[in-house]
């Protein structure tokens, strides 16, 4: 069972990333989401740019029909990307030549390397950042 603490910090993310809450506690309840803040004990429940950016890309993942078991591993894979390299401009779920996939990371889109791979999902990390800074309390008649 969730705290309430836990209930309240993930579905106020949920909110601004605009992902199902239900959805996203079931992947984190179900192991499938190792990057969620507050997971390492004494560490706070507390969702930065980052942790809102992997939601994000969680939610959209989950949108395009991933389940979310494996939306979480990329949203996951993602994170650590953009923990690793903060000024990311973009970051993409490639299938490489042997079907495998990875996750490029892009900081200049004027040369993007995922670009060489045809078969991507592409993530605009400096529009997604603009997205999220916008109001998400918005009236029930507005889509999202």
């Amino acid at each position: 069972m969730t705290s309430a603490r836990f209930d309240l910090a993930i579905a106020e993310a949920c909110r601004i990333a605009r992902v199902p809450f239900e959805e996203f506690v079931s992947t984190v309840m179900a192991g499938g989401y190792p990057c969620l803040p507050g997971v390492a004990p004494g560490s706070p429940r507390r969702f930065d740019e980052t942790d809102l950016l992997a939601l994000y890309i969680f939610g959209r993942l989950l949108a395009f029909g991933f389940g979310g078991l494996r939306a979480g591993e990329y949203a996951c894979r993602a994170h650590a990307g953009l923990r690793a390299e903060p000024r990311a401009q973009s970051i993409s779920i490639a299938l490489t030549s042997d079907g495998g996939k990875r996750v490029v990371i892009e900081q200049d889109l004027q040369r993007p390397a995922a670009a060489m791979l045809p078969e991507r999902i592409h993530f605009d990390i400096a529009a997604i950042r603009r997205q999220l800074q916008q109001p998400a309390d918005r009236s029930a008649a507005e889509p999202v």
